[in-house]
C-alpha cells in the first residue's frame, strides 16, 4: 500500500476530505526545482480534521467513484 503525506484543503462533505499532495522534483535539463500539486478525495471515518491539518493517507479499496484513499492519522506539528 502506498502512503502519502498531504494537507487538508476541504472538509465540506460527510466522511470525505480533500487532500492536496505537493511534490518537488528537479528538472533534468535546466536543474530548476519544480513543484507539482495533486488533489485527492479521501475517506475519513472518525478523525476530527480542519482545513490546514497535515495528514497521512494510504491507498485502499474504492469507497466511491472518486475516493480511493483513506486517512490513516493526523500528523503532529
Amino acid at each position: 500500500m502506498q502512503t502519502y503525506s498531504g494537507t487538508v484543503i476541504s472538509q465540506k462533505n460527510a466522511k470525505t476530505v480533500g487532500v492536496e499532495l505537493i511534490s518537488h522534483y528537479r528538472h533534468p535539463k535546466y536543474k530548476k526545482i519544480i513543484k507539482r500539486k495533486k488533489k485527492f478525495q479521501v475517506h475519513n471515518e472518525n478523525l476530527p480534521l480542519q482545513v490546514g491539518d497535515k495528514v497521512i493517507i494510504k491507498s485502499s479499496r474504492p469507497y466511491s467513484k472518486t475516493k480511493k484513499f483513506l486517512v490513516i492519522k493526523k500528523e503532529e506539528k
